[in-house]
C-alpha cells in the first residue's frame, strides 16, 4: 500500500490511514510485566511496555530498550515498511541454540500516529518465549 519512503520526517502522518480508513491500530499501555526468553536465556523483563493492537494481527508488545539485554541482539540490514507505523529494522538474537533471525524488530522511523512505539522493540511471540502477566 503506497510507495516506501527512504526516510520519514518527524510528524509525518501515516499514508495508510487515508487509503484504508477502516484499519484500526490502538497503542495501549498494558500495565503488565513482560518477560522474554530464547532457549531459556532471559532477554527482557520490563513493565515499560506499549501494547499494539491492530486489525487482523496478534497483540504485539513493544518494550523499552532499558528492559532488554541488548548485548544478545545484533541489528541486521533487513528493513520493512508499514504505511501505518513506518520503517522497521530487524535484529538477530544470539541465543544458546544459535542465531534466531528476524524475531525482533523496531520502528526507528515512525509516522506521527506510531510515535509511542518509536525505538521500542517487539519480539515475535511465535519464535521466543514471551510471558505477559
Amino acid at each position: 500500500m503506497g510507495e516506501r519512503p527512504a526516510a520519514i520526517s518527524p510528524g509525518t502522518p501515516g499514508p495508510g490511514y487515508a487509503r484504508a480508513p477502516a484499519h484500526r491500530i490502538a497503542y495501549v499501555p498494558p500495565h503488565a510485566h513482560v518477560k522474554v526468553a530464547a532457549g531459556g536465556l532471559p532477554l527482557a523483563a520490563t513493565t515499560d511496555v506499549v501494547a499494539l493492537e491492530e486489525n487482523g494481527c496478534p497483540t504485539r508488545y513493544y518494550l523499552a530498550r532499558g528492559g532488554i539485554d541488548m548485548t544478545r541482539l545484533r541489528k541486521t540490514g533487513k528493513t520493512t515498511y508499514c504505511p501505518f507505523k513506518g520503517l522497521a529494522t530487524y535484529y538477530v538474537i544470539d541465543g544458546p541454540g544459535g542465531e534466531i533471525h528476524d524475531a525482533v524488530w523496531s520502528y526507528e522511523q515512525t509516522f506521527r500516529e506510531a510515535e509511542l512505539v518509536r525505538d521500542r522493540l517487539a519480539f515475535d511471540a511465535g519464535r521466543v518465549d514471551e510471558v505477559v502477566g
